[in-house]
């Protein structure tokens, strides 16, 4: 059962993207989880990038921009998880010192 599903619209922010997704992995441990990043056709490089260092991350390339509502719509049909984050790709979890 996953835990978790992480929905992240990207949209010319590749770079914001790999810095939110590494800080995903680096700091979430425990919770059985899936990633969905909707690329909104944004030719940025993202799909490189998860390709090469994020291979867990489930990537849904669109052939044109259809919107932030909808792209997050399209994540949401495509998730399994008991409980749902929509996360914007210039966001970086940390993990605070209890």
């Amino acid at each position: 059962m996953i835990d978790l599903s992480i929905i992240i619209v990207n949209w010319k922010s590749a770079d914001y993207l790999q810095s939110c997704l590494a800080s995903i992995f680096q700091h979430i441990d425990g919770i059985c989880l899936e990633v969905i990043v909707v690329d909104n056709a944004s030719g940025d490089g993202c799909e490189a990038v998860i390709q090469r260092d994020f291979p867990s991350v489930r990537l849904v390339a669109l052939s044109q921009n259809v919107g932030f509502s909808r792209a997050n719509n399209i994540g949401y049909v495509l998730s399994n998880g008991e409980n749902l984050l929509f996360l914007n790709p210039d966001t970086e979890v940390i993990r605070s010192e209890e």
